[in-house]
Formats: structure tokens, sequence, C-alpha cells
């Protein structure tokens, strides 16, 4: 009887020690899980906003900026929250890349939407290694989010980009 009564308060002192760590663990796992969560969300964004471009004809619209705006809002629409304008460094990069051509819409064009500030040039939105002769779409998404673990925490910066062959309106 004696041996037993010298083991009392021994479960306690090492939930103690357990119950910090497992806190962390806990913590990390949920952070973790909800930056792999926002990734996901950016590339189906850029994936799908990319795919949709490829397919949509440019001269469905008044203008080339008219274009990249609907492609900027789809990517923004299949995010699933991830890019809402309040998200922290939430960037929309919408981008048709052609060579120069006769027309107002052959020529390369984006727009990017950097916090909410919208601005349109005549450049590409990465380097993307493809010839310069092939018309294309490329969207590139990103946002931040914290990532915490207990007494450490971190800012990260999540993107994605997407870059399809132009195949709408091939006679443009």
């Amino acid at each position: 009887m004696h041996a037993r009564g010298s083991e009392r308060g021994a479960a306690l002192v090492e939930m103690a020690f357990a119950l910090p760590l497992l806190v962390i663990l806990i913590l990390g796992m949920v952070s973790g899980g909800i930056a792999y969560n926002h990734q996901l969300a950016l590339t189906h964004s850029a994936r799908e906003a990319g795919r949709y471009a490829a397919t949509l004809p440019v001269t469905n619209f008044a203008s080339m900026n008219g274009w990249l705006d609907e492609i900027a809002a789809r990517a923004e629409e299949d995010a699933t929250g991830s890019l809402d304008p309040g998200a922290p460094g939430r960037v929309v990069c919408v981008a048709y890349v052609h060579p120069n051509g006769a027309l107002a819409t052959d020529s390369t064009s984006n727009r990017i939407d950097n916090l909410g500030t919208v601005s349109y040039a005549a450049a590409p939105c990465f380097a993307d290694g493809r010839p310069d002769s092939e018309r294309r779409v490329q969207v590139r998404v990103a946002r931040e989010t914290v990532f915490n673990l207990a007494f450490y925490s971190t800012t990260l910066t999540l993107d994605s980009e997407a870059v399809n062959r132009f195949e709408a309106g091939l006679g443009l």
C-alpha cells in the first residue's frame, strides 16, 4: 500500500510535461493544414482561370482590359475565398501574351491586382520559358498566410502560376 501512495501525482507531472508538446503539435498541424488548403485553392484557381481564358475569345469584349477583368474575376471566384479582397498579400495577375500583330488585341497585355490596386501594362506576368511566337495566357495568383507553431510565427507567401496555349479564335 505504501508503494502505491508514493506514485500519487505522477500522472499529473507527466501530463504537465506532455501537454505543452501536444498543444504545439496540434497548433502546428492546424496552421499547416490551413496554409495547405490556401495553396490548393490558389493552384485550382490559377489552373481553372487559365483554362477558361484559353477558350474565351478576346473578340467577345469591347477591349482587352475587359477580357483581362473577366479572367481575373474568374480566378478570384475559383479560389474559394483565398483571394477575397481582404486576403493579406493578395495578388492576381492575368496576361494575354501575343506577338505583335495588326489588331489591338494582337499584343501582350496584363492586368495586375495587387491588394486591390489594379493596373494594366504591356508585359507578361512572369517568364514562362515558352517561345515568343506562341499565343498564350498566364495566370499568377498569390497571397500571404501566417504559420503558427506555439511561440514561433512566420508569414508565408503562397503562389501558383498557370500557362495555357490560347485556343479561342485562332483566326485572331
